[in-house]
């Protein structure tokens, strides 16, 4: 992904490192604060408002990706398109196969004339731990 920055004319800094080289090392679903949290830690004079200026400039550039989780914060990754499916319950965010809502998007665009973008929000519903319990 630092590659993909240099080829694009940009410059490596201090908080893109960081942050690239943190989402690299992780399959983790990070909020802003979770980023800010780990990256602060080798690099305390990182403050979050960089943080979020960073992500905000990975993204334009296409190297980050968010997705937005219902009411809790939007997580970050490094840009792999890819569909997450969270747990009202417990909050846990899971990785879906790409290919797992074609025929959902492909019935939307038939039906509605809708093209489905999946990866930028994630669906919510419950785990197998929690899926049919009584509240």
């Amino acid at each position: 992904m630092l590659a993909r920055l240099r080829a694009k004319g940009e410059r490596i800094t201090t908080s893109r490192r960081a942050i690239i080289e943190l989402l690299s090392a992780t399959d983790d679903h990070l909020t802003v604060e979770d980023i800010a949290a780990r990256v602060q830690m080798t690099h305390p004079e990182i403050h979050l408002s960089t943080i979020y200026r960073t992500l905000e400039s990975l993204e334009l550039w296409g190297v980050v990706e968010h997705v937005h989780r219902g009411h809790a914060p939007p997580i970050h990754h490094l840009a792999n398109a890819h569909p997450h499916v969270v747990c009202e319950t417990c909050g846990r965010v899971s990785d879906i196969p790409i290919g797992a809502l074609d025929e959902l998007a492909l019935r939307l665009r038939e039906q509605f004339g809708f093209v489905l973008h999946a990866t930028h929000f994630a669906l919510m519903g419950e785990c197998e731990l929690h899926a049919g319990q009584e509240e």
